[in-house]
C-alpha cells in the first residue's frame, strides 16, 4: 500500500478516552466528525498503549522504540532516527502542529527539531508563557488555583485574555492544521504530523460546551483535579464532583470534535483524500471515575488507561473494522513504509499496513507499561497486570543524557533535588555501541509499594470493565502470560534488574 506519491497526516489527542467515541460504543457525547471520519477509516478494536505516559508514548512514535523498559520521560536520543529525520533525507516535508508544550520544556527536548517546518501553540496547563499579575481570580478558577497553587495560576494567565471558543488550544490547533494544508497542499507528497495536547486536562472549556453535559455550575468546582482514588477523602471529591468532571471531559471533547471538522474540510477541499493516509489516535486514555481512579495515578494500568482509540483512512483501504493487536510503537514503522521508507534494523515497530489489507494477524500479544513501575500484557482474550517490586532489585535509567531524566516538566524550574550519585557508563543498550550512563533512578512518580500489589488477571471478553480479577482461580494462565512476558523480554534485550521486579 505504499505509494511513491501519498503523503500521511498523523493526529494525536492527548489523553483521549477509547470509550467516550462512538465508533467504539458511546451513545451520549456528541462528535459528528470522528464519528464520519470513522465512517470511512478502518477501526482498530486491540489497539494498546506501549511506554506510559505522555513524552514516552512519543519516542515510541517518533522513533520506533519501546523504551519503558530503559527509561521514562526523555529527550530523543542521539542514535535515535526519527520519522521526520528519515522522511527529510528523501526529500519529503515534514510539519509540526503543537500546542504539547512538554516538546519544549526541560526534560523533553529534541522532538521538533528535524521536521521541516513547526508550529508551537503556547499557553497550555503548565507552559510558562504569560507573566502579566492577574486582576483576579475568577469564580470558576478559585478551586483550581486552591489545590494547584502556582500551577493553577500559570494556566489562568495563559488563559485570561481568552474571549471565544476559537481562542482555546484545541480549536487553535485544528485551525492552524486546515490553515496549513490550505498552504501546503500542493507539495508532492508531506508528512504532517498533528499533537493537540486536548483533550488533556485542565478542563476548561467555554459555553456552550461547558453546560452541554451537566446542569451544575462550575462555581466552587474544579477542571483540574489532582490525581488520586476518588473515594479517597483527601482528594475532596464528591460523586457529584466527579459527573462533573466528566461533562467537562466530554465538552472538551465535543469542542476539539467541532474543529476537527475544519481539518476534514480540508482535505476535501484541497482533494486529498486520495493521496493522503490520516490517522486519528492518541497516547492513553484518563481516569474519570472508572475503578474509583481520576487522572493518571500509581494504579494498576486498566484497560481505561491502556486500551486506546486507532482510526486510520487509507485511499486503497476498505472501510470496516479489524481485531489485530497493534500497539503505539507500530505508528513508527507503519508510517514510514507508507512514506515509501523503511524502518531501521533494531527497531522495536512493526508495521500494521498488512492490517489494512485486512490481514488479521499482527502481534499476538501487546505490552505496555511505566518504567520501573508497573506492567501490562493484553492477548486477544486476557490481560495480567503486575506491578513491579522495588525490594527485588535495584531501579535503574539509561541515557546518554545525565540527569535529563529525573527532573522534568514544571518542577524543574523551581527545584533541583537530583544527585549525580552511583553513575556508571558502559555499553548498556543493545544496538547502541557508544557507551551510554546507567543511572540509579530518581524518577518523580516510582510507585515503592511493597510488597507489591497482587497480580490482576481478566478475561477480556466476558469483563471488558476489568471488574473480575481471575489470578488467584487461574494460576496456570497467569504462568502461560508470564512465560509471553519474559520471551518477549528476551527478544528486547532488556535489563537484567527487569526480571527480578517483575518475579520473573
Amino acid at each position: 500500500m505504499a505509494d511513491d506519491r501519498l503523503s500521511v497526516i498523523v493526529i494525536q489527542l492527548d489523553s483521549l478516552n477509547r470509550h467516550f467515541l462512538s465508533a467504539y460504543g458511546n451513545d451520549w457525547v456528541r462528535t459528528p466528525n470522528l464519528a464520519r471520519f470513522a465512517e470511512r477509516a478502518v477501526v482498530f478494536e486491540q489497539h494498546y498503549t506501549g511506554s506510559l505516559p505522555c513524552m514516552p508514548a512519543r519516542r515510541e512514535i517518533w522513533a520506533g522504540v519501546e523504551e519503558f523498559w530503559w527509561r521514562g520521560w526523555g529527550p530523543l536520543e542521539p542514535w535515535d532516527r526519527p520519522l521526520a529525520f528519515l522522511a527529510g533525507q528523501r526529500g519529503i516535508v515534514s510539519q509540526l502542529i503543537t500546542d504539547h508544550y512538554h516538546f519544549f520544556e526541560w526534560g523533553a527536548h529534541s522532538y521538533a527539531y528535524d521536521f521541516t517546518g513547526y508550529e508551537f501553540i503556547r499557553g497550555h496547563e503548565h507552559d510558562n508563557w504569560v507573566t502579566e499579575p492577574l486582576a483576579e481570580v475568577p469564580p470558576w478558577a478559585r478551586r483550581m488555583v486552591e489545590v494547584h497553587g502556582e500551577g493553577g495560576l500559570t494556566y489562568l494567565r495563559n488563559v485570561a485574555h481568552f474571549r471565544g471558543e476559537e481562542d482555546f488550544f484545541g480549536p487553535r490547533v485544528m485551525a492552524a492544521t486546515a490553515e496549513w494544508l490550505g498552504r501546503n497542499h500542493a507539495h508532492e507528497r508531506f508528512y504532517l504530523h498533528v499533537d493537540c495536547f486536548d483533550v488533556h486536562e485542565p478542563f476548561h472549556v467555554p459555553e456552550p460546551y461547558r453546560s452541554m453535559y451537566t446542569g451544575l455550575p462550575p462555581e466552587g468546582r474544579n477542571p483540574w483535579p489532582r490525581y488520586g482514588r476518588t473515594d479517597d477523602p483527601a482528594m475532596g471529591l464528591t460523586p457529584e464532583d466527579v459527573a462533573w468532571v466528566r461533562a467537562q471531559f466530554a465538552g472538551k471533547l465535543t469542542m476539539v470534535d467541532a474543529w476537527l471538522g475544519r481539518v476534514l474540510d480540508a482535505l476535501e477541499r484541497h482533494r486529498l483524500w486520495e493521496r493522503t493516509c490520516v490517522m486519528v489516535t492518541t497516547d492513553h486514555g484518563h481516569y474519570l471515575g472508572e475503578h474509583d481512579r481520576i487522572g493518571k495515578p500509581g494504579s494498576p494500568l486498566w484497560h481505561t488507561l491502556c486500551h486506546i482509540p486507532l482510526l486510520v483512512w487509507h485511499p486503497g483501504a476498505r472501510a470496516g473494522r479489524v481485531s489485530a493487536v497493534t500497539q503505539t510503537v507500530d505508528l513508527y514503522a507503519t508510517v514510514l513504509e507508507l512514506l515509501g521508507l523503511e524502518a531501521p534494523e533494531g527497531s522495536h515497530s512493526h508495521s500494521f499496513v498488512p492490517v489494512l489489507e485486512r490481514k488479521d494477524r499482527h502481534r499476538g500479544f501487546a505490552v505496555y507499561g511505566y518504567n520501573n513501575q508497573r506492567v501490562g500484557l493484553s492477548t486477544p482474550e486476557w490481560t495480567l497486570l503486575r506491578d513491579q517490586d522495588p525490594a527485588a532489585a535495584p531501579a535503574y535509567v539509561y541515557s546518554h543524557q545525565v540527569g535529563q531524566l529525573n527532573q522534568r516538566s514544571a518542577g524543574a524550574r523551581h527545584r533541583r533535588d537530583f544527585e549525580l550519585l552511583g553513575l556508571e557508563a558502559g555499553p548498556f543498550l543493545p544496538g547502541v555501541s557508544t557507551p551510554v550512563w546507567r543511572m540509579p533512578s530518581g524518577a518523580w512518580d516510582v510507585l515503592n509499594l511493597h510488597p507489591p500489589r497482587p497480580d490482576l488477571l481478566y478475561h477480556n471478553p466476558s469483563d471488558p470493565e476489568q471488574e473480575r480479577n481471575l489470578a488467584a482461580d487461574r494460576p496456570a494462565k497467569v504462568a502461560e502470560l508470564e512465560a509471553l512476558l519474559r520471551e518477549h523480554m528476551r527478544r528486547l534485550g532488556v535489563p537484567e534488574e527487569q526480571y527480578a521486579r517483575l518475579r520473573l
